[in-house]
Formats: structure tokens, C-alpha cells, sequence
């Protein structure tokens, strides 16, 4: 009786799912959801100066292939296979440019997307025994892979530390520090708490290396000395000590200012306080809030950071074990390519901002479409 039951969980599991089902959600997540959410993201950042630009939908054809003739027909994987073709589908989308009175909205072809076989963007899927067969595709095939120049390849799951939670660590020099992944869409932004030979706690993100902690807190918002006390929580000597050190700078334009110098960054006064304002929203803790008004949350969870730092120095015992499975998250087909989209589709608006000054310059008509086609066949040369 026992031999029978014997991984009868694990059993019942694959009798109705298959060990690439995994896989092949987070495709169709990414494919349905996150490649929109991403565009919507760098659409929010794009800086329009000469040019209005704005992205509108995204969308995904069924993988073809267009023949020497110049017809075109949809694609099975066995055919990719046979061929030596990549099993892929257009990408679509939508941009308006407007320039003073000249508006040009197209909906363009941005590249291709290798597509999963056995995703919902597979041409096979949906299909039953009878006509997987009849189209010469073998019924028992799990999917979860993709074929490149008729090879077939696998994305290889990456491990990595859990988002959106601290992590207290020793680094190489033997010091405390504390580290937690922000994550926000596909912003995932390193963020260290370490404390200095002198004891001044210092705050490591994006661009800004070892920005004292309490000048953070203070540009924030969080000004006051009593305040700043009261959410950390912790009436200790190092938490005085780096409550005097920073005492003289009283209100937030001081704050952003002591930033500014501390990371050499160049421009008039209001310059250089935009682009502290802008890189504290977008890529200290975006988990909690890009705005304005997430800023207070952001410095009262960076006072429990201090406090959980502190905790953790006096007590040994509270180091994270990085190696424990409740620490890791397994990034999946959809994760990986989000960041790889992400990257890409930067360079490419960035491309056509490019392409839209120089034919402003020589005072030229200019057709989004025309210059989205000249910039993909630049990147593909």
C-alpha cells in the first residue's frame, strides 16, 4: 500500500500540468501584459523637448514567414525546423510625434520576437490531436522552447535574491551591510545601508554612491531631528552622533544641494534640484512610489532600514541566509525577456529621437514611419 502512494502528490501534478507549464505562463504574461506595461514606463520617461513623442499600444503578430516572391504565410514549428528558420512573430506599435502643428501617428513594425512553441502566440495552439498531426506536429510535445535557424533553444531559469525584502550581509572588508532589490515593473534597483570608519550611515542607489543617510532623510522631507529619531526608534550613541553631524543642513533644497556636490553634478541651482528630485523618485525604493508624494513613505522605510541595520550589528545571530529557498525567486522566459525588451526598446525610441533632430534640422517633412524603418535596418546591418 505504501509503495503505491509513493509521490502520489507529484503524480496527480503531472497528470493534468507538464514541467514547462511554468515557462510558458510567464511567456504568455509577458506577451500579454508586461510588454505593454513596459512601454507605458519608457512612454512615461521619454524627455520631449523638440518633439512630442508619445507610445501607444502594443501588439504581436502570429510567427510567418515571407517567401523570396514577397507572399507571405503563417508558420508551423515543424517547417521552422525543416527550414532552418526562426519560429518568430512581428512586434507592432503604435507612435505619435507632434512638432508645433505637424502630427504623424503610425502604427510601425519596432523587430520580431522569437515565439514559444505551445504559447498562445504559437500558430499550433488550440489545435487538437487530429490537426497537430495533420499539420505534421507531434501531439506529445510539451513546448516551452523556442527554435532559432531551425535549432530548437531553451531559456535557461536564473536564480536570484528575492525582491522588496532586506538582506543584512557581511561584505569583504568584514562589515555590516544591508541590502534590498526594489522592484517595480522592470526597475530593480540595488539598494545598500552601510555605515563608515566615522559611523555615519551611508546610503548607496543608482548613480548616488555613499550619500549619508540622514542628508537622504532630509530631502525627502523628513527635516526634523525629532522625527528622524522617533521612526528609527533606536536612542543609541551612533544614531546622536549622525543626527549632529548633519544638524546645520535644515531644510530640503539644502539637502539636495549637499547631494548634488557630493555626486558632482553640473548645472544652475534649478538644474541640478530637478535631477536630484528625479532620480530620488524614480530609483530610491520605486516599489513604494514614484511621485512626489511617496516621499515621506520612502524616508519613514528608510528609517526602519537604519533601525533593522542597527538591530542586526548589535545581534550576530540576525544575518539573512541568502541560501535559504525563502530568499530566492527564479526568474522564468518572461522575466528574462522583459529586461532584455526593456533595454532594447530604449535604444530604440532614443534612435528615432535622434533621427527626428537631424531631419528638424535640415528642415525636412519627417514620417515616423519612414524613420522607424530606416532605424531598424540600421540596427540590423
Amino acid at each position: 500500500m505504501e509503495k503505491s502512494n509513493k509521490h502520489l502528490v507529484m503524480k496527480k501534478y503531472l497528470e493534468e500540468h507538464s514541467l514547462v507549464e511554468s515557462n510558458i505562463i510567464s511567456f504568455n504574461n509577458f506577451i500579454e501584459k508586461r510588454m505593454q506595461e513596459i512601454v507605458d514606463e519608457i512612454g512615461e520617461t521619454i524627455t520631449n523637448e523638440d518633439f512630442e513623442i508619445k507610445l501607444g499600444k502594443i501588439s504581436i503578430g502570429k510567427p510567418k514567414i515571407i517567401e523570396a516572391d514577397g507572399s507571405s504565410s503563417l508558420i508551423t514549428p515543424t517547417e521552422a525546423r525543416l527550414r532552418n528558420l526562426t519560429y518568430s512573430a512581428p512586434v507592432f506599435l503604435e507612435i505619435t510625434v507632434k512638432k508645433d502643428d505637424q502630427v504623424d501617428s503610425e502604427t510601425v513594425e519596432i523587430g520580431k520576437i522569437p515565439i514559444m512553441v505551445k504559447s498562445k502566440m504559437c500558430n499550433t495552439f488550440g489545435m487538437s490531436k487530429e490537426e497537430l498531426i495533420k499539420n505534421y506536429n507531434d501531439p506529445l510535445d510539451p513546448g516551452g522552447y523556442f527554435i532559432i535557424k531551425g535549432n530548437e533553444r531553451v531559456m535557461v531559469m536564473a536564480e536570484d535574491l528575492a525582491e522588496n525584502q532586506p538582506f543584512v550581509e557581511t561584505n569583504a572588508r568584514d562589515e555590516i551591510i544591508l541590502k534590498m532589490f526594489s522592484l517595480k515593473g522592470t526597475y530593480r534597483i540595488p539598494v545598500t545601508i552601510s555605515e563608515d570608519k566615522d559611523g555615519i550611515f551611508n546610503l548607496s542607489f543608482s548613480r548616488f554612491k555613499d550619500i549619508p543617510a540622514v542628508v537622504i532623510l532630509k530631502a525627502l522631507g523628513l527635516t526634523k531631528e525629532s522625527d528622524i529619531a522617533k521612526y528609527i526608534g533606536k536612542e543609541i550613541d551612533s544614531v546622536i552622533v549622525n543626527l549632529y553631524e548633519f544638524v546645520k543642513i535644515a531644510e530640503k533644497e539644502d539637502a539636495m544641494i549637499y547631494i548634488a556636490e557630493k555626486t558632482n553634478l553640473q548645472g544652475t541651482k534649478k538644474e541640478i534640484l530637478d535631477r536630484v528630485k528625479q532620480r530620488v523618485d524614480s530609483y530610491l525604493f520605486p516599489h513604494i512610489g514614484q511621485k512626489k508624494e511617496d516621499r515621506i513613505q520612502k524616508a519613514i522605510t528608510l528609517c526602519k532600514l537604519i533601525k533593522q541595520f542597527l538591530t542586526a550589528k548589535e545581534n550576530p545571530e540576525l544575518r539573512t541566509d541568502k541560501d535559504h529557498y525563502a530568499n530566492k525567486r527564479v526568474r522564468l522566459s518572461g522575466d528574462l525577456l522583459s529586461t532584455l525588451f526593456r533595454v532594447n526598446l530604449g535604444i530604440l525610441i532614443r534612435d528615432i529621437q535622434y533621427s527626428l533632430q537631424k531631419s528638424s534640422k535640415r528642415k525636412k517633412f519627417f514620417s515616423i514611419k519612414i524613420i522607424a524603418k530606416s532605424t531598424l535596418f540600421s540596427h540590423r546591418v
